[in-house]
């Protein structure tokens, strides 16, 4: 199934003193532009949250929202698991020398760490926010991925009946062709006819190399099956992308850019006959259309 590049997403967790609002909006972009909008005390968790994003969405413009509220914010926050380690060395060490001097709570607080900047997350108030950030960042992508994934639904069925309408196409274009080489034939011929007054006024006679070399040029114009057989491949690639793959979008572009050159080769091959020429010329530039609507579907899908 593929997934459409849009969309957008929302949530909102709170526990243990800690508030999180993560919001996702997905757009169209031709590689992975991942922008990430959180505060600074969040910085230390800008990478999980950029892995995060990565292992759900691999293309787009996505631009990630992240607001942290707390219930406690009273200025400087001290580092209790950092403290109690300092405190446990300085008790074993006391009980070791047998010293009776209390520690120096003053001395302890400017540790480097011990202490973080007002607004700052201590290292236990950080655990925790980064598990809150894992679930609720989960979600949000989970839903985000339901909705294009639904659109995705929709331009699967477009491509997917443009997709029957080119097949068509080419199989009423391959009928017209056979006559081709025929018709060529008899434009030969009639220009030889033209010749034939030249050559009784005592001009040279049509040597029978020059006219193989000029049925052989004309066979090589008009010959169109090499096109057709390559957009019959690319079509099955198609489908085969449609049916395989979340993340064609790429490898769809490209295989659409290839259809449209065949199409283009169709109609310069064929302009010289215009007895089945303008018939395969309108057949070519519906595919085109076709091949045109795609491609505006394609630049949707991740």
């Amino acid at each position: 199934m593929i997934r459409s590049m849009t969309g957008y997403s929302s949530a909102r967790i709170e526990e243990n003193g800690l508030a999180f609002q993560v919001s996702i909006k997905a757009m169209n972009h031709r590689n992975l532009d991942l922008q990430l909008r959180v505060s600074a005390e969040l910085g230390p968790l800008e990478t999980l949250l950029r892995q995060l994003v990565k292992a759900q969405v691999s293309r787009g413009h996505v631009e990630v929202t992240v607001t942290l509220n707390r219930a406690e914010n009273d200025g400087p926050q001290v580092d209790r698991k950092l403290l109690d380690t300092y405190l446990a060395a300085y008790r074993h060490l006391r009980q070791e020398f047998g010293s009776s001097a209390e520690p120096d709570l003053l001395g302890l607080l400017r540790v480097p760490g011990m202490l973080g900047a007002e607004g700052e997350l201590s290292a236990q108030q950080l655990e925790k926010a980064q598990k809150l950030l894992e679930r609720v960042t989960g979600s949000v992508l989970g839903k985000l991925n339901e909705m294009r994934a639904s659109e995705g639904t929709a331009l699967e069925a477009d491509l997917r009946k443009r997709l029957a309408r080119m097949t068509e196409l080419v199989a009423e274009v391959g009928k017209l062709s056979g006559g081709i080489s025929r018709l060529y034939q008899r434009r030969l011929e009639r220009r030889l006819q033209d010749l034939l007054p030249q050559e009784a006024a005592g001009e040279p006679a049509l040597e029978a190399a020059r006219l193989a070399q000029e049925v052989a040029y004309l066979a090589s114009r008009s010959d169109i099956e090499e096109e057709l057989t390559r957009l019959r491949s690319h079509l099955d690639q198609t489908r085969d992308l449609l049916d395989q793959s979340s993340e064609a979008g790429k490898k769809l572009d490209f295989l659409l850019q290839e259809m449209n050159r065949e199409a283009n080769t169709l109609l310069s091959k064929t302009t010289d006959v215009p007895e089945v020429g303008l018939e395969i010329g309108r057949h070519a530039i519906e595919m085109k259309t076709e091949i045109e609507k795609m491609r505006e579907q394609a630049q949707n899908i991740e």
